[in-house]
């Protein structure tokens, strides 16, 4: 079976993009325990209201 769209290549960074990119790897890999914690807490209060409103519309 053929792709609808063919595969592009992954870039390769350089100069100030690959700069950020490094940053902000590195800000995720230093988040606490407990940070990630409450991004999760948070992330399944927000899916709860959608599935609550979902239900109301059907």
């Amino acid at each position: 079976m053929k792709a609808k769209y063919p595969f592009k290549e992954t870039p390769i960074l350089y100069g100030e993009d690959a700069i950020r990119f490094e940053k902000e790897m590195e800000r995720v890999d230093n988040m606490s325990q407990e940070e990630r914690r409450k991004n999760w807490e948070k992330l399944e209060r927000e899916y709860n209201e959608i599935c609550k409103e979902i239900e109301i519309c059907i």
